[in-house]
């Protein structure tokens, strides 16, 4: 008998899941490393993660330091070349990379489970024994170049870049993690000996692993490989957050001729450990961070102004950016900064709706579910907890504090870092046809491509 279904109504949601983060142990190398592990043997595969705790904060006078000498670290270690690491890591059947953040450099190592003391020799050799072979920092210097001018030649990148420098100015956090011509022009290989001499100690590190491995047979691979290195933590720059303004302003990088204008607005946001991150990523999530948010429903949906408007949340072991993101056609930059500057203020005056807060609310819980289905996920949110110092139930009790948040609660932390009032936009754009226009909306100052002054006539 086939049961009358009344498609008039909507069925009624069932129970919410409860999503169960996996445990992980944490237990020391012998010369004190901490290494995380997260048991998982549905697959035969390893995930490991090798944090350093310097990135390009640390870079000091030269920008885009931090990355460049992680770049060259499968570019020759020890008895190897940079081919003969390639071969065989492909051997292997391995990924193994290394790339610098803002705070950290991290290498990966992805391999079956067969095949990890092996991958694991390779791996020590890069951390522990890089060469720099003086061909290979050539050959870096002139492909990051060459990388670099492509990448100046995108507005949105533009805008990034320099968005960093209007909020942080020339400290750690406002420069470019890929360097800028002069400065990579500057490294050398002594230059990338000292950097990874200094920061690439046991004092510095951690292990992060996740798959079909046991803490205690790890720990032993580890302490083989590993064990001996030494070093202690470097001393880290002081990164000074500046006092927020009390007034918007807009700074336009001239593009001449441009047909799109890049826009980026916003200003200090909040630490990782920062009490109110939970509501924070909350509401950025509701406000730009998914496609039915404001930001996009208002910029996409409603005025067609673009294929697609995002709001950024970056938080750091300092205080990181709140950030809108959008391309425009050159046209409409005024109207679509106008509207950015409508939503921020009404986001931040207002309570959202209950119907916003249940949506929002399910969707970020249901996609924590979808974020560790793999080891090498899981791995990096247990990094996330080990490099900003997490309690270790931390991602347990995620979703259950997202389900407490209310209202009030958002309006709170909205008025903390969304109020538009002090807020800085820069564009990436033709300063000619839209300048004029964007002096009704605030001080504008405009810039060339390099960060220097453009005299402007009228």
């Amino acid at each position: 008998m086939v049961e009358n279904i009344d498609r008039t109504r909507p069925p009624q949601p069932g129970k919410p899941s409860h999503i169960v983060f996996p445990a992980f142990t944490v237990s020391r190398l012998k010369n004190g490393i901490p290494v995380y592990v997260v048991a998982n043997h549905v697959q035969p595969y390893v995930s490991l993660q090798l944090v350093v705790r310097s990135g390009a904060s640390s870079d000091g006078d030269l920008p885009g330091l931090a990355e460049f000498t992680s770049n060259l670290l499968l570019s020759g270690a020890g008895r190897r070349s940079a081919q003969q690491l390639a071969e065989e890591i492909d051997f292997l059947g391995a990924t193994l990379d290394a790339s610098a953040g803002r705070d950290e450099t991290t290498v990966a190592l992805g391999v079956l489970r067969g095949f990890l003391p092996q991958a694991l020799d390779l791996m020590a050799d890069i951390v522990l024994r890089p060469t720099f072979e003086a061909e290979e920092v050539q050959r870096e210097r002139k492909q990051a170049i060459a990388t670099l001018k492509q990448n100046r030649s995108d507005p949105a990148y533009l805008a990034s870049v320099r968005f960093r420098r209007e909020i942080y100015g020339r400290g750690p956090y406002g420069t470019e993690i890929d360097g800028t011509g002069e400065s990579l022009k500057r490294i050398t290989r002594q230059e990338c000996i000292r950097f990874h001499a200094a920061h690439y100690t046991a004092g510095n590190s951690l292990f992060v692993a996740a798959g079909d491995i046991h803490a205690d047979e790890l720990a032993a691979m580890l302490d083989a490989r590993f064990g001996d290195w030494g070093g202690d933590a470097p001393e880290h720059p002081a990164v000074v957050i500046p006092v927020a303004a009390s007034t918007p302003r807009i700074v336009i990088v001239d593009r001449p001729g441009s047909v799109q204008s890049a826009i980026r607005m916003g200003g200090i946001g909040l630490t990782r450990r920062d009490p109110d991150y939970i509501p924070a990523v909350t509401i950025n999530t509701l406000f730009g961070g998914y496609f039915n948010s404001r930001i996009n429903n208002n910029l996409r949906e409603r005025n067609g102004y673009t294929y697609g408007a995002r709001s950024v949340l970056e938080a750091l072991l300092n205080p990181g950016t709140f950030s809108v993101v959008v391309s425009v056609g050159t046209d409409v930059t005024d109207a679509a900064l106008g509207e950015i500057f409508n939503e921020l203020h009404a986001i931040s005056t207002a309570p959202v709706t209950e119907d916003e807060l249940r949506m929002v609310k399910n969707f970020i819980i249901g996609s924590q579910s979808l974020q560790i289905e793999t080891p090498g996920q899981v791995a990096s949110f247990v990094r996330v907890i080990a490099l900003y110092g997490l309690d270790s139930d931390y991602y347990q009790r995620f979703p259950d504090e997202v389900r407490k948040l209310t209202g009030d609660d958002l309006l709170r932390v909205a008025r903390r870092f969304m109020n538009p009032d002090g807020m800085t936009a820069v564009i990436a754009g033709d300063v000619a046809a839209i300048r004029g226009r964007l002096e009704m909306i605030a001080p504008v100052t405009v810039v060339d491509e390099k960060g220097g002054p453009v005299h402007v006539d009228g």
